[in-house]
């Protein structure tokens, strides 16, 4: 196990050669700092953090030395089982979950460059050099049902698959919930559809309308983030991603 420190908390990974740019970035404080300041924000030891897509532990190891209990939810295999190495060896209570977030029976998922383990597993968009796997799946309500205690704090990022997920955040209790941290895939959401690319933009665009509107209840703390993602890519022709913020009213 290598112990990499990154935003004053120290956790342990597997040896990962072809990461090695990703921890040296990770070690220096350049990988989304905003992501840990929300996280150190939002939980403390009276709160359930619910991790749904913890790639490699990065984040739901790193919270887990400040909640009461983290749940990770990880459907890809290779990721899996690095979470699952890296559980013995890390501080905190974590439980780990085999699945991807869907009211569907089963979900397919399709990897990225050959072969699972990358952060861009998707169930929207095939490589089409990549690999595909049906994942087991658990909704809003079950993880809810999973957390020790009353308050929670979701993290969520599943590769555009936010798009499809629209009924499930619905059901995240407001009541319960400090915040959640939405990372959101625009260019993913417009890869999977089909027709011209001004239709494909409009359609995307609507639909990120809806999603946002789906934690409706919440307040949004950091919409210019949305503005800046937009500029972004009226400029280069492209959509760009954005990270958001709804924190209990």
């Amino acid at each position: 196990m290598r112990a990499i420190t990154y935003f004053q908390k120290t956790v342990y990974f597997p040896e990962q050669p072809e990461k090695k740019r990703f921890f040296s970035r990770l070690q220096a404080g350049e990988w989304e700092p905003g992501t840990f300041r929300n996280i150190e924000r939002l939980v403390d030891d009276n709160t359930t953090f619910i991790d749904i897509g913890g790639w490699i532990g990065v984040t739901p190891y790193w919270a887990a030395q400040l909640a009461n209990n983290v749940i990770v939810v990880e459907p890809d295999p290779v990721c899996f089982d690095i979470l699952t190495r890296m559980q013995p060896e890390n501080a905190g209570e974590v439980e780990l979950v085999n699945s991807a977030l869907s009211e569907d029976e089963s979900l397919v998922l399709h990897s990225v460059g050959g072969s699972f383990g990358s952060s861009e597993t998707s169930a929207l968009i095939a490589d089409d050099t990549g690999m595909a796997i049906t994942a087991r799946t658990v909704t809003i309500l079950e993880l809810q049902a999973k957390a020790k205690t009353k308050r929670i704090c979701f993290k969520i990022d599943i590769e555009g698959y936010e798009y499809k997920a629209v009924e499930q955040f619905r059901a995240i209790d407001r009541e319960r919930t400090a915040g959640v941290l939405l990372a959101v895939h625009p260019q993913i959401f417009s890869a999977s559809l089909s027709g011209p690319a001004i239709l494909r933009a409009v359609r995307t665009l609507a639909a990120t309308i809806r999603l946002i509107r789906s934690f409706e209840g919440f307040r949004l703390e950091n919409s210019s983030v949305i503005w800046t993602a937009l500029r972004k890519s009226l400029a280069r022709g492209e959509f760009r991603g954005f990270d958001l913020l709804f924190v209990s009213k």
